[in-house]
């Protein structure tokens, strides 16, 4: 959350200290770098089912080969990336429509970038066993303290001068410190796990690759829908519109971000009780999130869709000359958010499946989607000078085809969920406890339009309060309601009780 936060408000400071062509040019290079994800196959989402379900079996030597195993991989994927920060290096001017003047930085920020990168790739299997592990307490420490430490010294190298290499270099020391910190607390956790070429198993290497094949395609399905639109505009249309769509696509990936965060402990929670056999309550948890998910996506999509062009207006519109701007801007922001918030609605149901190993055909149709959104993208830029509004149209009508029809059938054939069930456990609770506060944005929009921060912050403010009164009232259940009080007053049950006792959330 804090870093999808800070990302979000550093974006208006970038704009004005770097400019739209080099703004847009730190975007493209960072898109580019997070492709480097698809070297890694999807081996971390094997890696974070295989650890609970040893932990599970008391498989201690088990988790010994998963680690090993899997240190071997990523310092294999380290060579690649270095290799390919040169090659990226060398062509960067020739692929992408950089202005000469900035073509030279930008190979240098990809260089530093790149091998900063790879050095703490070897490592990257650090938060994948925290997360099986269920230490997120750990992954939110180390990161929260890295991205403060990250976040001044960003801001403070701006101010006194400094550009794109600096930034790119802070950015990757932080990245190698992360992963060496998870990694103490990792060796802290584990001391009986030996790292050693003996726990090497290419056996288990091929299937965790081929579990986490279908994950792979799913997260680079959703990669390819948010990050290749910077790609297309960089070749086609000039690292100034990248920054344009950046700030369009801001708030979307602001939600995004918080709703994999939110969510992130299904998956492994899942793996653990579908080892134990206790299927009734990964249904239930996948009831929960879902409906807990909603509870958030309605209320704030409904804000960028209805106050999306007044949150630009007072957000950025300063930083940009031409007022019409803001207007095109908004239109793109209103066209992704319902695309991808209907993407959102099925990321807990993916999780759930990716828990139980059974999310092939979920991975196969994202792909197949991303894919899709590509070659529209690139039809409507090329060919028709659609421009940005094009490509927000090709993102968003394939994504919510899916995510609205194929893929709900699917998910609830697979769990054995009828319609019936999910209207009344799911969607109607949910949409009872946020469709108020829809109600108040539009209503507040009609008689006073904000046009300042306080304004904004003042609606954000009333929608979070009424969406949580609402929430309380009629979306949780009586069991709901209890479970949560104990969290919020910190209460645990009594550290002798069996596992299955343990409560779902």
């Amino acid at each position: 959350m804090s870093n999808a936060v800070i990302g979000f408000f550093l974006i208006r400071f970038f704009l004005g200290r770097l400019g739209e062509a080099q703004y847009g040019v730190w975007v493209l290079i960072g898109s580019l770098f997070r492709y480097r994800g698809i070297l890694s196959m999807g081996l971390n989402s094997a890696i974070n089912r295989h650890i609970p379900v040893c932990l599970a079996k008391d498989d201690r030597e088990g988790i010994s080969k998963v680690i090993s195993t899997a240190l071997f991989f990523f310092s294999i994927l380290a060579v690649l990336v270095g290799l390919l920060s040169f090659v990226l290096y060398a062509n960067v001017g020739d692929w992408f429509a950089v202005q000469p003047d900035l073509v030279e930085r930008a190979g240098q920020l990809v260089l530093v970038t790149g091998l900063c990168f790879a050095i703490s790739s070897p490592l990257q299997l650090t938060s994948a066993v925290l997360s099986g592990l269920q230490r997120y307490d750990i992954i939110g420490i180390v990161t929260l303290v890295i991205l403060v430490v990250r976040t001044a010294l960003v801001v403070a190298f701006l101010l006194g001068g400094y550009g794109l290499l600096t930034m790119g270099l802070v950015f990757g020391i932080s990245e190698i410190g992360t992963r060496a910190l998870q990694y103490v607390y990792v060796r802290r956790l584990l001391p009986g796990v030996a790292l050693s070429t003996h726990n090497i198993d290419l056996s288990l290497l091929r299937d965790m690759l081929f579990y986490g094949m279908n994950t792979f395609m799913y997260a680079m399905g959703a990669l390819v829908m948010y990050k290749a639109s910077d790609l297309i505009i960089g070749i086609f249309l000039g690292t100034a519109q990248i920054s344009r769509f950046a700030v369009a696509t801001a708030g979307v990936l602001l939600l995004s971000q918080f709703l994999q965060a939110f969510t992130a402990a299904i998956k492994p929670a899942v793996s653990d009780l579908d080892a134990r056999d206790e299927h009734s309550r990964v249904q239930e948890i996948a009831f929960l999130t879902q409906k807990y998910s909603l509870l958030v996506i309605v209320p704030a999509a409904c804000f960028l869709i209805v106050l999306g062009r007044e949150f630009l207006t007072v957000w950025v519109g300063s930083k940009f000359s031409d007022p019409a701007v803001v207007g095109s801007l908004a239109a793109v922001l209103t066209i992704l958010t319902v695309g991808h918030c209907l993407r959102l609605t099925q990321h807990s149901n993916f999780l759930v499946l990716v828990g139980r190993g059974e999310h092939k055909v979920f991975g196969l149709l994202t792909a197949v989607t991303a894919l899709v959104c590509v070659c529209g993208s690139v039809l409507t830029v090329k060919f028709l000078g659609w421009g940005l509004k094009g490509i927000a149209w090709c993102n968003a009508v394939p994504v919510g085809l899916v995510s609205g029809l194929i893929l709900p059938v699917y998910f609830n054939r697979k769990m054995r969920i009828t319609f019936g069930q999910s209207l009344t456990r799911v969607w109607w609770p949910a949409l009872l406890g946020s469709l108020p506060a829809v109600a108040l944005m539009a209503l507040w929009k009609s008689l006073a339009r904000p046009d300042s921060w306080l304004e904004l912050l003042a609606v954000l403010a009333a929608t979070a309060i009424t969406t949580s009164l609402c929430g309380w009232r009629f979306s949780l259940q009586q069991v709901e309601r209890q479970r949560l009080l104990q969290v919020l007053s910190r209460r645990r049950r009594a550290p002798q009780i069996e596992t299955s006792e343990v409560p779902l959330i």
